[in-house]
């Protein structure tokens, strides 16, 4: 069989009611030569079993699945390690990608080889699919970084090999739910280039547990992350410093207010 140019990843667990909808819109991309990998991640829902009839369909989906919960990081490990090429595609299991995201995330990387990551805008739907809200991402890297993740993972396309170079996902379940802002802060601490180029490519679904207990654990674990790449070299600015302190303010709070509040700055109204 003809070599795919580039490998599609995504990793699954317990998202049956969206699973479908996710395969699908990789399935009907413009841009057709790719390797798709799903591993699911030992779910108990039928998820799993939803992906195992989507292989007899499309012989560009290799399925793959964890013998116990392993958690995001190392599924998301897994999942590189069985790619074949060098262009890397993010997919989660409960989102839609637009159908020409896949190819005009390869004609930019691979017409600008000094980018290692490419992320774009995204609308977020809720549990039904409806668009609720838009969520734009800065291009302005150096600025953003120790704020916020600078790129949206389900929007991201990367190379492999800067991958390897950077050492993997930080296998810890702590970072679950932001081991990809880890993920781009060790690209940067390594001198790897991050485009973000304002277009909406994908629709980011946020469920309701997300919102409601989730919040919390994600800020601290910002915080985290950021003091553990200052410590690693990356300068932070004044403005840097106050946005850190201000988050862990935040994070004393009850969790409705910072759900709130996070909505009120992140996003846009459709």
């Amino acid at each position: 069989m003809k070599q795919p140019i580039v490998s599609v990843i995504m990793p699954v667990y317990n998202t049956k009611q969206w699973v479908w909808e996710a395969i699908e819109s990789i399935l009907n991309q413009t841009f057709e030569d790719f390797e798709f990998i799903i591993v699911d991640d030992y779910s108990t829902d039928g998820s799993y079993e939803i992906c195992k009839e989507y292989t007899k369909k499309d012989k560009r989906i290799k399925l793959y699945r964890n013998d116990k919960n392993e958690w995001l990081c190392y599924t998301r490990n897994r999942l590189i390690s069985l790619t074949n090429t060098d262009y890397i595609v993010s997919q989660d299991s409960d989102d839609v990608s637009k159908k020409n995201r896949i190819g005009l995330e390869y004609k930019f990387l691979s017409s600008n080889p000094k980018y290692s990551i490419i992320g774009w805008d995204c609308e977020i739907i809720d549990e039904n699919g409806k668009k609720i809200w838009l969520r734009r991402y800065s291009d302005d890297i150096s600025n953003t970084i120790l704020k916020k993740s600078p790129i949206a993972n389900p929007t991201s396309m990367y190379r492999k090999s800067h991958f390897y170079e950077v050492w993997w996902y930080t296998n810890n379940r702590k970072l679950d739910g932001t081991e990809d802002y880890d993920l781009w802060l060790n690209f940067y601490l390594h001198w790897y280039w991050i485009k973000n180029i304002q277009k909406v490519l994908l629709e980011y679904r946020i469920r309701e547990w997300q919102t409601k207990s989730n919040i919390k654990k994600i800020l601290k674990s910002t915080i985290f992350i950021q003091k553990k790449y200052i410590k690693l070299g990356v300068n932070p600015s004044i403005s840097d410093k106050v946005y850190i302190l201000c988050e862990y303010i935040l994070s004393l709070l009850p969790n409705r207010f910072i759900n709130y509040l996070f909505k009120k700055i992140t996003y846009r109204k459709i």
